[in-house]
């Protein structure tokens, strides 16, 4: 039996409890893999790969199941691979799947995805198969190594970092392998000082190279002489992030994004995502368009370009500010501020939501059925919410014709799914 000694990138055994040997037999939601104690119990094992044997230090037991970390890899999988970053050897929670091959990783994801609609969503797993079979064949905007353009940050002293895994402390990153090599001179050089706040996000831009610092205190606590030539720098306050704005490309054309808009973690996962949205929306010209949880509109002013009519419905103000910029082009859009579960619908032929991590839950599926119609495309960063919103949208008579699987964030357990529905 092949043994690999203790990995630097995983944590270091406590001295709760005994390490136990186990099994791993599939991969889990989170990152983790599951194999069964000599109890019986299901154990969730975080740095393990589904066919591995190792050993595990418990962390967390319940009667009916229990969590742990790898201590030793005694029997390694073939996709496991010694993690690149030194900021995830120091102990940084953001990369959970770091220790997998990028073809594991997709596999990983697509296991976890099948899953949650089988088993949270209660489709037919055959059903479920066929979906992601057609959804396979779709090429989407490849998406690079260091695709991130946007960190929300600890500020931790004077400079600010992730979170250590499994725990509120702070790792201040040297390097980090995900992120768009601009916006690391940004959190490398950036320092802060008393009165800065505890939290910061830094965005860049992949166009114009264009920045902002945003900060949950005083602008001026925030020093960026350190910082090498960037375009323009801008640092402010959180109240007045809807007053900085920058430009972005993705999905063939320009985007306003302020500073208080969500965007997508890249530009390339942007393109992605409106390459699935646009598959798995169909022709829709002679229809009329909603897309629900727009945002600042990337995919009405993409997918919905070739619509009859669009409405794109946002409860966030910066962000419908920045939708109606960037849906001005278009001869019939209409943009509303409010939240999709309080929105009077009517009429649509297509329907694109794309949910925050929670869902649509009963809310949002409740509001939207007012528009009655025949297509749904569902985009979900979260398979728990995923199978819930599956099984509620089937149970309003939608069927499932296309799941793709999106690989958006690189070396971690998270997903962009996007699912067509029709009825």
């Amino acid at each position: 039996m092949a043994r690999v000694p203790y990995p630097a990138t995983m944590t270091k055994p406590s001295k709760q409890s005994e390490p136990i040997e186990l099994a791993l037999e599939r991969p889990a939601n989170g990152g983790s893999a599951v194999g069964h104690g000599d109890d019986g119990r299901v154990v969730f094992c975080d740095g393990g790969l589904a066919g591995e044997t190792v050993r595990v230090q418990l962390t967390t037991q319940k009667k009916s199941f229990a969590r742990g970390h790898v201590i030793e890899v005694l029997d390694p999988a073939p996709g496991r691979r010694e993690p690149a970053c030194p900021t995830h050897h120091s102990g940084c929670g953001g990369c959970d799947l770091a220790h997998a091959t990028a073809e594991t990783q997709r596999q990983i994801k697509e296991h976890v995805v099948r899953d949650a609609m089988v088993r949270i969503g209660r489709m037919d797993a055959d059903v479920v198969d066929a979906a992601l079979a057609v959804g396979s064949a779709v090429r989407h905007t490849e998406i690079p190594d260091r695709y991130r353009t946007t960190v929300r940050l600890k500020i931790d002293g004077l400079r600010a970092g992730y979170r250590r895994r499994s725990s509120h402390d702070t790792i201040v990153p040297d390097t980090c392998l995900v992120v768009h090599p601009q916006l690391e001179n940004l959190i490398t050089n950036v320092r802060f000082t008393s009165g800065a706040g505890n939290e910061a996000v830094i965005r860049i831009s992949d166009l114009t190279k264009d920045a902002f610092v945003m900060v949950n205190g005083d602008p001026a606590a925030v020093d960026a002489s350190m910082v090498e030539p960037v375009g323009a720098l801008s640092i402010i306050a959180k109240d007045n992030g809807a007053k900085t704005h920058m430009t972005e490309h993705a999905g063939g054309r320009d985007w306003q994004v302020s500073a208080s808009s969500f965007f997508q973690a890249g530009p390339q996962v942007a393109s992605a995502l409106v390459d699935a949205v646009t598959f798995a929306a169909g022709d829709l010209t002679d229809r009329d368009l909603v897309d629900a949880y727009a945002g600042i509109g990337l995919f009405a002013g993409t997918v919905g370009a070739t619509a009859r009519s669009v409405v794109a419905v946002e409860q966030s103000m910066s962000s419908t500010a920045d939708a109606r910029v960037n849906l001005e082009h278009l001869d019939d859009a209409a943009v509303v501020t409010e939240a999709v579960d309080d929105w009077l619908a009517f009429p649509a032929n297509t329907v694109i939501a794309d949910p925050a991590r929670a869902g649509l839950g009963r809310g949002g599926v409740d509001a939207l059925m007012g528009c009655s119609a025949d297509r749904f495309v569902l985009v979900s960063c979260d398979t728990g919410s995923l199978g819930r919103d599956v099984q509620l949208l089937a149970a309003e008579g939608y069927a499932i014709e296309s799941v793709q699987v999106i690989d958006a964030f690189h070396d971690t357990s998270h997903a962009e799914v996007v699912v067509a529905l029709q009825r």
